[in-house]
């Protein structure tokens, strides 16, 4: 089984597409601590199909080495690797760049979060969730430049894969997102940001209330929680997200960010 470095990913931030390489190997099944086989082999199957070609995931966006993001990122993820508490992990660091900080981790939280999706994106269908929701009382609508210039009402796995795409299509343009050395981030990047930022917490709201069940069944209910909890104290830390939009988790936030 191959789900062990998936399991690390969710937990501590590796990159996505790191994984591809050690999913191209074959390897020992190893047990995570505590672990049951029958949970293990059940993770391990359903996580191997987010890499059907079909599915949501699509790790396209990486930091080149040698440029000042990834540096950043380095530094982030060394942080999530040394157990320091994540609070304070997302403050940024000495004498660096905001726009720089949160544009790397708009980027981490899009590859996480897209990945944490895909893990449970053969349960969430057209039939078992026919609206993107947050359980009765919250409904999200999907409405962009192109396609939808109205709000409209779509199914959760329609939302979600226009959602990805349109995250995508910013993360790669040069105009929002630049990577050349010396090219400034547009004046509306923050702005840009919280959007994106706002319909990924929706993400983590559909998968908590709709789908929680098999983040249990595939034993990963720790490493969503520690992506949350990162995400979270991100947001706060930099008031990205309004705090109207973190009510339909709020209860749970306050059980396990505090």
């Amino acid at each position: 089984m191959k789900c062990r470095n998936l399991l690390f990913a969710l937990e501590t931030g590796v990159p996505p597409w790191g994984l591809l390489w050690f999913f191209s190997r074959e390897q020992v099944p190893v047990r995570a601590p505590g672990q049951q086989p029958q949970a293990q082999l059940a993770m391990a199957l359903c996580l191997k199909q987010v890499f059907a070609k079909d599915k949501t995931f699509r790790p396209r966006k990486r930091f080149e080495p040698g440029t000042q993001r990834f540096e950043l990122y380095k530094k982030a993820q060394a942080s999530l690797k040394s157990g320091l508490d994540l609070r304070s992990v997302v403050r940024l660091p000495p004498g660096e760049n905001i726009d720089d900080w949160i544009a790397v981790h708009v980027v981490d939280f899009f590859n996480r979060i897209n990945l944490i999706y895909g893990t449970m994106a053969e349960r969430c269908s057209e039939t078992s969730c026919p609206v993107m929701a947050g359980g009765p009382r919250y409904e999200y609508r999907w409405q962009d430049e192109r396609q939808y210039r109205r709000p409209a009402k779509l199914s959760a796995p329609r939302y979600m894969a226009l959602l990805m795409d349109w995250i995508e299509g910013l993360i790669n343009d040069e105009e929002v997102f630049p990577t050349r050395v010396g090219v400034p981030f547009p004046k509306n990047f923050q702005q840009v940001c919280t959007k994106i930022l706002t319909r990924l917490f929706r993400v983590f709201v559909h998968v908590y209330i709709h789908h929680f069940d098999s983040i249990l069944s595939m034993g990963a209910e720790a490493h969503v929680n520690t992506c949350y909890k990162h995400f979270y104290y991100f947001i706060r830390e930099f008031s990205l997200v309004d705090q109207r939009e973190l009510e339909p988790l709020r209860e749970m936030t306050e059980r396990i960010c505090h």
